[in-house]
């Protein structure tokens, strides 16, 4: 079990990483946790505007996230959450 926990603790980390390479650095400071689960990537973000910012330019991003990260991404989900500084 805890070998899955860690599988699954260094994806997140790996799909944060990418998804900061591909925004914009101002956003990408913003973005504290993202995951790809069933082709959906959920960021987590600190404020409803960056969250708002992000949903504007996932159309630019998803094909070489996906491409990157070796997984397909159909949807993105923006969840606020008062993140880690």
């Amino acid at each position: 079990m805890l070998g899955r926990l860690r599988e699954g603790t260094a994806e997140a980390e790996r799909t944060l990483a990418a998804l900061r390479r591909a925004l914009p650095p101002e956003i990408a400071a913003e973005a504290w946790g993202a995951a790809v689960r069933d082709g959906t990537l959920t960021v987590l973000v600190r404020s409803a505007a960056w969250g708002t910012r992000l949903r504007y330019l996932a159309p630019r991003f998803t094909e070489r996230l996906a491409a990157e990260l070796g997984k397909p991404i159909e949807q993105v989900k923006v969840k606020v959450r008062a993140g880690r500084s």
